[in-house]
């Protein structure tokens, strides 16, 4: 299937945007109401219901649009809750699979808090990490372990972001953009609101669980693209690794290596001959189960985004993704 660029579609869903900052989002029911981020195991059926209308979703300029599953492919995301996998070059949908139905994202929203903290700029200019950002009340939280009074540039703590996937980092990164974690939260909304993610609502910037926090596989489709517009973003996600000295809160230097999340990334898991796996942004919690955003390139240097959302469990969702890439070369 491929994308379309029609003056009313932008008309339109441009519009519909505008309304979404101001208006409540409608038409949520949800079959469970998760409590927090580790007690639930399926969570996203019945969030938003078949055939409701989403068209403001669905416009771009110049991207991939698709108001229903799209099949285009041998490959296909049994087991994810959604699921897509887009040419980003011919601008064709290999594979679309509830696209639009609202999920919990989990740490799939680092891709917002990196866009913010990109467009903002100052990846030199130094924060102190506060009491409130380290205060977390759900156990087993992924963090790197900072401590309040720790002082890291900007670029830091996008690296921990983005590699390590670290909660705290996010907190720090939103108090220092928003001034509040609530603060950057709106930011997060209104920076989705105005490329076209209607169906998405922010409530902190690391995407530890809440019922009100949620996205879809498009609007993260949407986000990516525009974090991918700044080339520290991809890289970022391309490093297995990072080795990093910053300022303790006791006055000396604090040295730190931090690993990526991304199986990928780090080679644990492969991909076919002529594909490359550029970078992506996992996430995990027990509501969002697991999820991935992920860039390749094949042999000919077309790129292709793929997102799971909500596979029962992390080899799954790469099993799946795998899935998707043996088709390139057929």
């Amino acid at each position: 299937m491929r994308c379309t660029n029609k003056k009313l579609w932008r008309i339109l869903s441009l519009s519909l945007a505008v309304l979404c900052l101001g208006l409540p989002l409608g038409g949520c029911s949800r079959e469970t109401k998760p409590e927090d981020a580790f007690t639930v195991d399926r969570p996203g059926f019945g969030i938003q219901e078949p055939g409701t209308d989403t068209a403001a979703a669905y416009y771009a300029e110049d991207l991939c649009v698709a108001a229903e599953d799209v099949k285009a492919t041998d490959a296909e995301a049994q087991d994810a809750l959604a699921a897509c996998f887009f040419n980003l070059d011919t601008k064709e949908i290999l594979y679309a699979k509830n696209i639009h139905g609202r999920m919990y994202p989990a740490s799939t929203t680092k891709i917002m808090t990196a866009l913010l903290l990109l467009e903002q700029g100052g990846l030199d200019d130094q924060t102190t990490v506060s009491k409130e950002a380290i205060t977390f009340h759900e156990s087993g939280v992924t963090t790197v372990k900072l401590k309040e009074g720790d002082v890291l540039s900007m670029d830091q703590l996008l690296h921990a972001l983005l590699i390590v996937s670290a909660n705290d980092a996010a907190n720090v990164i939103a108090e220092k953009v928003g001034g509040s974690v609530e603060q950057f939260a709106q930011m997060m909304n209104e920076k989705a609101a105005s490329i076209g993610a209607t169906n998405t609502h922010f409530v902190n910037p690391h995407g530890l669980h809440d019922e009100e926090h949620y996205t879809t596989a498009y609007d993260l489709y949407l986000m990516f693209q525009e974090a991918m517009k700044h080339e520290e973003f991809l890289e970022v996600l391309q490093m297995p690794s990072y080795e990093t000295t910053y300022l303790s809160a006791g006055g000396q230097e604090q040295a730190a290596t931090w690993s990526s999340t991304n199986r990928f990334t780090t080679g644990d898991v492969t991909v076919p001959d002529g594909v490359k796996a550029v970078g992506g942004k996992t996430g995990s919690t027990r509501a969002a189960m697991s999820c991935l955003v992920q860039l390749f390139e094949d042999a000919g240097g077309q790129r292709y985004v793929a997102i799971i959302l909500g596979a029962s469990e992390r080899s799954v969702l790469y099993q799946e993704m795998q899935g998707f890439l043996s088709t390139l070369n057929n």
